[in-house]
């Protein structure tokens, strides 16, 4: 999810050939349901969700310079909800 719009996403998903959905947001409501703004600065937070099939968030990881991390714990929470082989 971003703050640009859906078609710029549309098209970043595509120009990375994504097998999954990015969330356009430029009214803001997902970034003020989800309380990431940075209160002074007025900047987007880089927040990590994983929601499961229940729709509860299951992981809410938080780092603006670890971006590696950002990936290895989605995929970490991931496969833990993931059901056994």
């Amino acid at each position: 999810m971003s703050r640009d719009s859906q078609e710029t996403n549309d098209r970043f998903r595509e120009s990375l050939r994504l097998p999954y959905s990015l969330v356009g947001d430029p009214e803001e409501r997902i970034v003020r349901a989800y309380d990431v703004r940075w209160p002074i600065l007025g900047m987007v937070q880089r927040v990590t969700y994983v929601v499961g099939r229940n729709r509860k968030v299951r992981l809410a990881f938080h780092s603006e310079l670890d971006m590696d991390a950002h990936s290895a714990r989605a995929c970490r929470a991931l496969a833990e909800q993931a059901p056994s082989a």
